[in-house]
């Protein structure tokens, strides 16, 4: 083989080296791409439906407050005036942490995605420090007032514990399982596909 079919057998191997190079880095982006956008969407249909949830809650509160049965009692309107009016500011919130997370397209650019998930997980910070700091106690302290005014039986008192605890677990599930297993999903992805470009 002489010297310049060497330098054309060379340049060949070469160009399908790049062809291969860049054929499974398209690959690996298109695999991490699917990866995170099935992460985004479980994010995305779970704070849909908490806002759903918040967004039913209004009109439920407003029918508890006005039940004939509670009438002469204060504790259960509180209780009610408390939930119309988290309501309505979870309701707020929910709207604003999905325009963060809507904003996400992973067919765009990676340092704007980085940037919205950095805030979407300050934002979830401040909602995980506001439910089991503000609401959780609030809703139990009411729960107990309520109870004692309308002298509640055992059996309520033994499903009002329960049902506080089954409440924290569930919240502190979605918060570890759904949100942060999610949320880590991301951000691994988006950091090898900055590291891919």
């Amino acid at each position: 083989m002489d010297l310049p079919e060497l330098k054309n057998t060379w340049t060949v191997l070469d160009e399908q080296l790049k062809k291969n190079e860049m054929l499974n880095k398209q690959i690996i982006q298109e695999m991490l791409q699917k990866k995170s956008n099935k992460a985004h969407n479980r994010l995305v249909n779970t704070d849909f439906f908490n806002l759903s949830v918040w967004l039913l809650a209004i009109p439920l509160s407003i029918w508890g407050y006005h039940l004939p049965r509670f009438e002469n009692f204060l504790f259960p309107k509180i209780l009610f005036a408390v939930i119309f009016v988290t309501s309505i500011l979870v309701a707020i919130w929910s709207c604003y942490q999905l325009r963060i997370l809507i904003k996400i397209d992973f067919s765009k650019c990676v340092k704007d995605n980085i940037f919205s998930v950095n805030r979407y997980i300050i934002l979830l910070k401040k909602e995980k420090i506001a439910t089991y700091f503000g609401l959780v106690p609030v809703y139990f302290i009411l729960g107990i007032l309520c109870y004692a005014e309308l002298s509640a039986t055992l059996s309520y008192w033994v499903f009002l514990i329960v049902g506080c605890l089954f409440g924290i677990l569930v919240t502190y599930w979605m918060h570890e399982r759904i949100y942060n297993a999610n949320i880590q999903v991301i951000k691994k992805s988006l950091e090898e596909l900055d590291e891919l470009k």
